[in-house]
């Protein structure tokens, strides 16, 4: 692919999928800096990976799929936190149920619940309810078929709903 016609297509994805693609790392890591990182890590490799002449069908998906491989790559490095540090964010003491209105979740317990969700059924969760994504387009992503998709989204939502509990 020609350089020009490449970077436009890239500054076009950047401006259309940026906003969404921050969303998509925002909602995995919950550090608003780190997601931020992350957001320029995959179009900086989804630039490489073209440059090198690697061909890209779906823009959109590409870049999603990089950024959820980057973000596991992140899950694995080891976290660091000293004590206060944790304290500091998280208290000892979490509430208990009766200091909880379960059903005026702000966006903290809501990111906090949906980190109880394996990581499959997380990302799905995210892509359907925070990108806003239709299934279709969420199969397509991940490789599943769309009632695998909704059968999972299901599942997830209801064991959501136990925690609200």
């Amino acid at each position: 692919m020609e350089q020009k016609k490449m970077e436009q297509q890239l500054c076009e994805a950047y401006d259309r999928y940026a906003d969404s693609i921050f969303r998509h790392c925002y909602y995995r890591v919950g550090d608003r800096e780190r997601a931020k990182d992350l957001t320029q890590d995959a179009f900086l490799k989804t630039w490489r990976y073209m440059r090198e002449g690697g061909d890209v069908a779906n823009l959109k998906a590409f870049l999603y799929r990089t950024a959820t491989n980057i973000v596991i790559d992140e899950w694995r490095k080891p976290a660091t936190a000293s004590l206060d540090e944790l304290q500091e964010q998280y208290g000892f003491d979490p509430p208990s149920p009766d200091e909880r209105l379960p059903l005026q979740l702000d966006g903290a317990d809501a990111l906090q619940m949906v980190h109880h969700l394996d990581d499959r059924s997380r990302a799905i969760v995210i892509m359907r309810y925070v990108d806003g994504m239709p299934v279709k387009e969420i199969a397509e992503l991940t490789g599943e078929t769309e009632n695998a998709v909704s059968v999972r989204l299901h599942r997830a939502l209801k064991r959501l709903r136990t925690l609200l509990v």
